[in-house]
C-alpha cells in the first residue's frame, strides 16, 4: 500500500491534472483495511484540499488506486468523536457497575459495552458497527431481553432497529399512527419491509393527534415538539402494557449521559447517539436491509406548515443545525436537507 509520502505526491498530481490550486496537502495518518483507506488530515482545511471541488480530487485518487472506498477524516473531528466515545463507555460501565441494570439484560449491556470500546479503539474506522451487523445479525436474541423500539420508518430509528437485533435484543417494534399526513405510506413501506426482512414482530398503535394537526395548519405551533411528546406518551403506554423495560428511539443528538435515561424503571436508549453515528454511516447500513432513502425534511404536516407559515422554517433548520454542528451531518449533507425547508 502506498506510504503518506506517495500519497502526497499523487493527490498533488491529481489536483494539477484537474486544473486545482497547486498544493502540498498534509496528512496525519493512513488506515488501510478491507480495501478501504481512510486518510486522517490535521484539520478540515486540509481535508479540503485532499477531497476537492465536488469530490473531484478523491474521486479520482481512488480510481488511481484501485480501492473500493476511500474516508477522509479531519483529525479535530475525531477528537470530539472520540470524547463523546468515552462518555459513552464510562456511563454504561457506571450502570453496570451500580447494578442499574436488571439481571435479564446484563449480557446485552455486556455486548452493546464491547462494541462501543471496539469503535472507540478504532475511532477512524467507519465500518466498525456495519461489520458487528454482518457478523451478528443473525444471532438469536435473548428471549427475556424485550425492548420495544419506537420505529418511525426513517432512517435513524430504522438503524436502531437493525443494531438493536445485532445487540442480541429480543426486537419489538411500535408505530404511533395519527394519520399519513404525519407517516406517509412511504414511511409505512420501510417500517413493513424492514420488519419483515428482520422477522421482528411489529404493532402500529393509533391515535388521535387532530389537535396538534389543526393547530399547526393554523400557524399556531411548529408541530414537532408536541407531536413528540404524544409519540412518546403512546409509546410508554405499550411499554406498561407489554411489561418491558426498555425502550430505543432513533436520537442521533443525545450523546454521553444522555444516550441512556433510566425513569420510573424504564430505560430508554438514544441507540444511535450512545455509539456517535454519523448519517453516512447509517445511510450504508440502512442500504444493505433495502431502507428507501427518503428524501427531503419530516413528515407531509411539516412541508405544509413550511409552505403556509415560511416563519417555522427557522425552527427545522435549527434542527439541521444543531446536526451538522454536532459533526452528524457534513456541510453538504446539511446544505442539502436545508433547501427542502
Amino acid at each position: 500500500m502506498y506510504t503518506k509520502e506517495e500519497l502526497i505526491r499523487e493527490v498533488m498530481q491529481i489536483r494539477r491534472e484537474i486544473g486545482h490550486e497547486d498544493v502540498i496537502p498534509e496528512i496525519k495518518e493512513i488506515h488501510y483495511e478491507n480495501d478501504e483507506l481512510t486518510i486522517i488530515t490535521p484539520d478540515r482545511p486540509e481535508k479540503s484540499i485532499i477531497i476537492g471541488k465536488g469530490g473531484w480530487v478523491v474521486g479520482k485518487l481512488r480510481e488511481k488506486l484501485k480501492i473500493d472506498q476511500i474516508h477522509i477524516v479531519a483529525y479535530t473531528d475525531l477528537i470530539l468523536k472520540e470524547y463523546q466515545m468515552s462518555l459513552s463507555i464510562r456511563h454504561v460501565e457506571r450502570l453496570l457497575e451500580e447494578n442499574r441494570i436488571p439481571s435479564e439484560y446484563i449480557t446485552v449491556f455486556e455486548n452493546i459495552l464491547k462494541l462501543l470500546k471496539l469503535k472507540h479503539k478504532f475511532i477512524y474506522n467507519k465500518s466498525i458497527i456495519e461489520r458487528h451487523i454482518d457478523e451478528n445479525i443473525n444471532n438469536q436474541p435473548i428471549p427475556e431481553a424485550k425492548c420495544l423500539i419506537a420505529l418511525s420508518g426513517g432512517a435513524d430509528s430504522s438503524f436502531s432497529t437493525i443494531l438493536a437485533k445485532s445487540l442480541s435484543f429480543n426486537v419489538k417494534c411500535a408505530s404511533v399512527f395519527a394519520g399519513t399526513i404525519i407517516l406517509p405510506s412511504k414511511f409505512q413501506r420501510n417500517i413493513n419491509n424492514l420488519c419483515k426482512k428482520l422477522d421482528i414482530e411489529h404493532e402500529y398503535l393509533e391515535t388521535d393527534m387532530n389537535d396538534v394537526i389543526r393547530e399547526a395548519l393554523e400557524g399556531n405551533i411548529h408541530p414537532c415538539g408536541k407531536c413528540s411528546s404524544h409519540t412518546e406518551s403512546v409509546i410508554n403506554k405499550k411499554l406498561e402494557e407489554d411489561d418491558i423495560k426498555v425502550v430505543i428511539y432513533g436520537d442521533l443528538l443525545s450523546t454521553g449521559s444522555r444516550s441512556i435515561i433510566i425513569k420510573d424503571n424504564i430505560i430508554r436508549i438514544n441507540l444511535p447517539a450512545l455509539f456517535r453515528m454519523e448519517k453516512t454511516e447509517i445511510k450504508n447500513i440502512n442500504k444493505k436491509f433495502d431502507v428507501e432513502k427518503i428524501k427531503g425534511y419530516g413528515c407531509p404536516l411539516i412541508v405544509q406548515v413550511h409552505e403556509k407559515y415560511p416563519h417555522y422554517r427557522q425552527y427545522s433548520i435549527q434542527r439541521v443545525l444543531r446536526e451538522t454542528r454536532s459533526g452528524i451531518l457534513e456541510p453538504g449533507e446539511a446544505l442539502e436537507l436545508i433547501r427542502t425547508i
